[in-house]
């Protein structure tokens, strides 16, 4: 705006005239008035994958982070050691970076630091000139029918790396699809038969202090001053692709030991009569599991979690795992699903899934969640889940 651009906010049933290009999120429907009105007077339509997939082909360098969990997290940790190492990434994440409020850097054009989204397959739009596999669940149920899907996509995303891909060797998925692909592949993880291999020398207060090797030799050692031994990991896939681009260990430590994460992610708001509240964005039973056992560790007292499901298929998909990871809490509270793009599957629930957790789950609607939460009067909470979280969050610290 500022530069004198003409932007609009908000949906609108027409758009400009002079209107060559519509791009939209695989998250905006076919029905949207506004894609509506680009067909009946003959707009192209284009993704927004294909967009950034054409955009991509000005860079020399693309890194791009593929995984069912932590692909925000380790695309702003790259983008840190590669920022600190003064090679001016241009970085495209989800969630912002650093201290800022943007999940975008516009940097130079030698260096493309993006996050892969598997979404409708949008990664597969993507060119990348080395591909990072943290992880691979059964996700986007909306989507994906199986793991097999889900694998078979995978490996064709990772397989597209021009150079080669560096993937977590200690996921038995990303196994099968390593098995399958043709391009180089590195690995990483705390196994012994992984190319660079971690290890958790000592627990602090909210981190850790581990040790990378590769091939047997160690590279250095590192601190990480976030909670969550998965971040160690997520580290080390970090740590593996700036190596590889020949960044020095002594720089990769400074930049792992400065980064202060991102919000979304275990992300402290406030508290609530003297009790820290925290948001995190985990909405995968795997996610909500690490996430309440990292807060477990760096917290005292009894857990709050207030959990809101997003969408239907993947509540429905997932039900059992839900059960399971939200059990972990001390004090669940289960709110009303958030649909996104879906329309409601009969028989999935919040109030069913709060019962089947278990008699110390309660389900409530989003403007009864500050009565609810002061039934407990001691202990952490945390906000968690992808949905809309702003007038629940804004209750809880100013009500």
């Amino acid at each position: 705006i500022s530069l004198g651009e003409n932007i609009v906010i908000g949906e609108r049933s027409d758009l400009p005239t002079d209107t060559g290009l519509v791009v939209y999120s695989h998250a905006i429907e076919i029905s949207h008035p506004e894609r509506e009105y680009a067909r009946a007077h003959g707009i192209r339509e284009i993704s927004r994958a294909q967009y950034l997939g054409a955009i991509m082909e000005c860079y020399e360098r693309r890194i791009g982070v593929c995984a069912s969990h932590g692909k925000s997290t380790v695309t702003a940790m790259i983008a840190k050691i590669f920022s600190d190492s003064a090679l001016m990434p241009t970085v495209l994440s989800g969630a912002p970076l650093f201290s800022s409020e943007l999940p975008f850097s516009i940097g130079s054009l030698d260096y493309l630091i993006y996050e892969s989204c598997e979404y409708k397959d949008s990664f597969l739009r993507f060119s990348p000139t080395i591909s990072v596999g943290l992880n691979l669940e059964l996700d986007h149920t909306d989507y994906f029918p199986d793991i097999d899907a889900l694998k078979s996509s995978f490996t064709k995303a990772l397989g597209k790396a021009e150079k080669f891909s560096v993937i977590n060797g200690d996921d038995i998925n990303l196994r099968d699809v390593i098995r399958n692909i043709k391009c180089p592949v590195i690995t990483f993880g705390s196994g012994e038969n992984n190319d660079y291999r971690y290890s958790v020398t000592s627990f602090l207060d909210k981190g850790f202090e581990f040790s990378v090797s590769k091939n047997g030799e160690v590279v250095g050692n590192f601190k990480l001053n976030i909670p969550g031994v998965f971040n160690v990991h997520n580290a080390t896939a970090a740590i593996a692709v700036s190596l590889e681009y020949g960044i020095d260990a002594e720089t990769i430590a400074s930049a792992i030991k400065n980064y202060n994460g991102i919000s979304g992610r275990l992300e402290y708001v406030g508290n609530r009569y003297g009790r820290p509240v925290y948001y995190d964005y985990a909405h995968h039973p795997t996610e909500i599991s690490s996430s309440i056992n990292a807060l477990k560790q760096q917290t005292e007292g009894p857990l709050t979690v207030i959990f809101k499901p997003h969408t239907y298929s993947r509540t429905k998909a997932l039900w059992t795992d839900f059960c399971t990871s939200l059990s972990l809490a001390d004090f669940p509270v289960i709110t009303d699903i958030f649909p996104a793009r879906e329309k409601a599957i009969p028989g999935i629930n919040s109030k069913r899934l709060a019962m089947e957790i278990g008699d110390f789950a309660i389900y409530c609607r989003d403007d009864e969640v500050t009565e609810i939460i002061d039934l407990q009067t001691e202990g952490a909470i945390v906000l968690m889940g992808a949905g809309d979280f702003e007038k629940i969050k804004y209750d809880i610290l100013n009500h």
